[in-house]
C-alpha cells in the first residue's frame, strides 16, 4: 500500500512515516469470530505493529459492522433511516425505546449497542412495537409529544405514501442516472421493491446475506445477457461476497413492515413478503429471469454454498475490498443457467 502515517512508533520511539500494511486476521467480537482484512501502521525501522488511534478506528469500524450483520443488530445508517422514517428526533426515539439519548447518538455513530438496547433496536424494525411502546410506556415524552408520535406511527397503516420510494429518494449517495456502475440503467425504487418482493416469495430461505447474492446475480447475468443490468443497483466487493452498494440503507428503505419485514431464524434474519409482487412493469423475458435467478438460488443448500460459489467470480476475485464492481466483469460470470 503507498498510504503512509506520521506517528511515533510505540516499541522504538522513533518518529516514523509508517507504511500501512493489509493483514487477514480473525477477531473475536463478543463471542463472534469475524474474518476480515485490517490496516496497521508498520514501522520501518524496527518492523512493530504501530497502535495508531485513526487506523484503528477504521479497523474497528469493519469489525463492528461485521458483527452487526452476523448478529442482525442494525447498521447505523439504518438506525438513522428508521428513526426519521417515523420522523422522531433523537430524544423522542430514545424516549420510545426507553433508553438515553446518548446512548442513541451512540449508535448511530457507530458504537455497539449492549445485549438489552440491541434487541430493542431490532424490534423497532416492527411498527407494531413502536406501537406497544408508545401506547404503554414512552413517560419521558410529554403528552402531546406521545400522541403525535402516536398518530405517525399509526399511518404507517394507513397511508398511502410509498415509505421504499421516499426513503430511496433521500439516498443521495445512490446515483440515479444511467452510468456504468449502475449497469446502464437508472434506479428505479418500485422496480427494485417489486423485484426483492418477488425473490423474497419465490426463493427460499431468503436471509439477508443471500439477498445480496441473488441480487448480484439478478443484475450482473442481466447485464451479461443483454448489456443493461436490471435494477440500478452498484455493487461493491465484501469480504463475504459481492453486496449492493449502501445496502444497509436500500433494505431500510424496503423493508417497511408491509411488503416486507424481516423474521429472526437462527443467528440470522429472513426477507420475509406479505404480498404477490406487482410484475406488470417487467417484460416476459424479465419474469423469466426473476425466475431462473430464484432457481439457481434454490439449487444451492446453504447461504455459505452460494457465497463460496460466488468467490469464484472474477467481479469479486478481481475487485479491491470495499471497491465498486465493474459491471464489464459481467462477461465471466459462472452461472449459465441463468440464460432467458
Amino acid at each position: 500500500m503507498s498510504e503512509v502515517v506520521h506517528t511515533v512508533c510505540d516499541a522504538c520511539y522513533e518518529e516514523v512515516d509508517a507504511p500501512l500494511s493489509m493483514v487477514r486476521e480473525t477477531v473475536d467480537i463478543r463471542g463472534v469470530p469475524i474474518t476480515d482484512e485490517f490496516v496497521y501502521p508498520v514501522c520501518p525501522s524496527c518492523g512493530n505493529r504501530i497502535g495508531h488511534a485513526a487506523t484503528m478506528d477504521r479497523n474497528f469500524a469493519k469489525m463492528y459492522g461485521a458483527y452487526r450483520e452476523a448478529a442482525g443488530i442494525p447498521q447505523p445508517d439504518e438506525i438513522v433511516a428508521l428513526r426519521r422514517r417515523y420522523g422522531f428526533s433523537q430524544r423522542v426515539f430514545a424516549a420510545v425505546l426507553g433508553i438515553g439519548v446518548a446512548s442513541v447518538q451512540r449508535y448511530e455513530g457507530g458504537a455497539l449497542p449492549s445485549e438489552s438496547h440491541a434487541e430493542l433496536l431490532r424490534r423497532a424494525r416492527d411498527r407494531r412495537f413502536l406501537l406497544e411502546r408508545l401506547r404503554g410506556g414512552a413517560l419521558r415524552l410529554s403528552e402531546q409529544e406521545r400522541e403525535r408520535a402516536l398518530r405517525t406511527v399509526e399511518q404507517q397503516a394507513t397511508s398511502r405514501v410509498d415509505y421504499a420510494v421516499v426513503r430511496l429518494d433521500l439516498l443521495d449517495c445512490l446515483p440515479r442516472e444511467v452510468a456504468p456502475e449502475t449497469g446502464m440503467r437508472a434506479l428505479d425504487a418500485d422496480r427494485l421493491r417489486e423485484a426483492v418482493v418477488y425473490l423474497a416469495a419465490h426463493v427460499g430461505n431468503l436471509f439477508v446475506t443471500k439477498l445480496n447474492k441473488v441480487l448480484f446475480y439478478l443484475d450482473f447475468s442481466a447485464y451479461r445477457d443483454e448489456g443493461v443490468g436490471f435494477t440500478g443497483l452498484r455493487y461493491a466487493r465484501a469480504d463475504y461476497g459481492p453486496v449492493p452498494d449502501q445496502y444497509d440503507l436500500v433494505m431500510a428503505a424496503l423493508v417497511d413492515g408491509k411488503a416486507l419485514s424481516y423474521r429472526e431464524q437462527g443467528d440470522g434474519r429472513v426477507v420475509v413478503a406479505h404480498r404477490g409482487a406487482d410484475l406488470s412493469a417487467f417484460s416476459p423475458q424479465e419474469v423469466a429471469r426473476l425466475d431462473a435467478v430464484a432457481s439457481f438460488a434454490n439449487g444451492f443448500s446453504s447461504c455459505a454454498e452460494l457465497s463460496a460459489y460466488a468467490h469464484e467470480e472474477e467481479a469479486w476475485r478481481e475487485t479491491p475490498s470495499g471497491a465498486l464492481i465493474d459491471y464489464g466483469l459481467a462477461r465471466s460470470l459462472h452461472a449459465p443457467s441463468l440464460s432467458c
